[in-house]
């Protein structure tokens, strides 16, 4: 993760790989096997890795204030690392040339989008799933362009500005009605 991070899928070649990972390139190349198969591994890491950070996240939220507490973590930027972020990117960008991990990429986002739309639905009892899951489609977009500008260091001012639209984005929910 740290050499596709730093020098992409392509740049990360089994010899950086290697020295990264302080091994020599045949026993690296006997537990990666090829490029291809080396990707493949590497998207099977990270998709199990945020899987197990999402349900980490949503076994460690409040009983109540479930959403807000969720918006904290999402929008905190001392959370999040920039070489996750780098490494999802990479990923995804590779897909066209790898399309075998399309799908799984595919399900984790998707999966991601509907704990947000239940966590939404919790929150907003009173909207319909299909408002909950475009709200959390909404919120989605911006948790992902916010880390994937994080190399650019847009400053706090401007994550503070993506926070307030994904807030006013939720704000579009109905309350539960008195």
């Amino acid at each position: 993760m740290a050499c596709v991070a730093r020098h992409g899928i392509d740049g990360s070649t089994l010899e950086r790989i290697a020295e990264v990972a302080g091994v020599g390139r045949p026993l690296l190349r006997h537990y990666l096997g090829n490029r291809d198969e080396m990707v493949d591994k590497l998207m099977n890491h990270v998709v199990t890795k945020f899987e197990h950070m999402t349900d980490d996240l949503v076994s460690w939220l409040p009983m109540t204030g479930r959403w807000d507490v969720l918006m904290d973590w999402l929008f905190d930027r001392r959370i999040h690392s920039s070489a996750n972020a780098a490494v999802f990117q990479a990923l995804i960008a590779a897909s066209e040339r790898y399309p075998d991990i399309r799908k799984p990429l595919t399900i984790f986002v998707h999966d991601f989008e509907r704990t947000l739309a239940v966590e939404l639905a919790a929150e907003f009892p009173d909207a319909t799933e299909e408002q909950c899951r475009t709200v959390a489609g909404g919120v989605l977009s911006i948790y992902f362009n916010v880390y994937a500008m994080m190399p650019l260091s847009p400053g706090k001012d401007w994550i503070a500005r993506q926070r307030q639209a994904a807030d006013q984005l939720v704000a579009s929910l109905p309350r539960e009605s008195a």
